[in-house]
């Protein structure tokens, strides 16, 4: 016999629900582990605002566009973040620069991987992968068409078929690497989902040693039509 068993994402007023009972189990983690290092988390809900302290730091954490905590004054370490950001004028509304900030910062320091940016601008997307593939130690991969540009071989391709996972592991395993995507149609859109995702990208008969990690990698997506559900829940931020 078999049952049929239906699973939704967890998404709007649940999602928030679920981090901030995350925090608390975290919270309870430590308390067991350690008094001394044991995190004390409140959430005002007159202003939307999270506080964690643990001893004599606290950070205050607000929730982002994309239902993910962010730090409510952004807390920048890479030089590399400040130098991406000074370069993007006007582009991105100051709605968006606190999160962009984060983003970058949590990108150079991989702990984003990989970091995954949408946005319906063509400009503001060929700006933003190039401003951030010119930083120290970043190699640039720019006007990537998915409609047409393999992600990635197939069984039976030839082993020199041309393709953007080869393409990036040709830097090195590692290495960071900022690329533009181009998404003109939905079975575009389609074509990148694996190469977005954070789980390693591995062709077939291939091992651990020849994967796809994803630390290091920047993408930056432009859909030319609605932004598809696959696509979006990959997303990092929306711009």
């Amino acid at each position: 016999n078999m049952a049929s068993i239906e699973v939704t994402a967890v998404a709007g007023e649940d999602r928030s629900e679920f981090a901030h009972s995350y925090i608390k189990q975290y919270e309870t983690m430590l308390q067991k582990h350690d008094q001394q290092r044991a995190a004390e988390v409140a959430y005002d809900e007159a202003s939307k605002v999270t506080t964690v302290s643990l001893g004599q730091l606290s950070i205050q954490l607000k929730v982002g566009s994309m239902d993910n905590f962010i730090p409510l004054i952004p807390q920048t370490f890479d030089p590399r973040t400040k130098a991406a950001l000074s370069e993007l004028g006007g582009l991105i509304s100051t709605e968006y620069l606190a999160e962009l900030s984060q983003l970058l910062d949590y990108y150079f320091a991989q702990a984003l991987a990989p970091a995954v940016v949408v946005s319906k601008n063509a400009k503001l997307i060929e700006t933003l992968v190039s401003v951030v593939g010119k930083q120290k130690d970043v190699h640039l991969l720019a006007g990537v068409d998915a409609a047409s540009y393999k992600m990635m071989k197939s069984l039976y391709d030839p082993s020199d078929t041309p393709n953007l996972r080869d393409d990036i592991l040709g830097f090195g395993k590692g290495a960071f690497v900022s690329i533009e995507l181009q998404c003109s149609s939905t079975d575009a859109q389609m074509c990148i989902r694996e190469i977005i995702e954070d789980s390693p990208s591995m062709t077939a008969f291939s091992s651990s040693k020849s994967a796809l990690f994803k630390s290091g990698l920047f993408f930056g997506v432009h859909s030319n039509g609605d932004i598809t559900p696959e696509v979006y829940s990959r997303a990092s931020l929306i711009l």
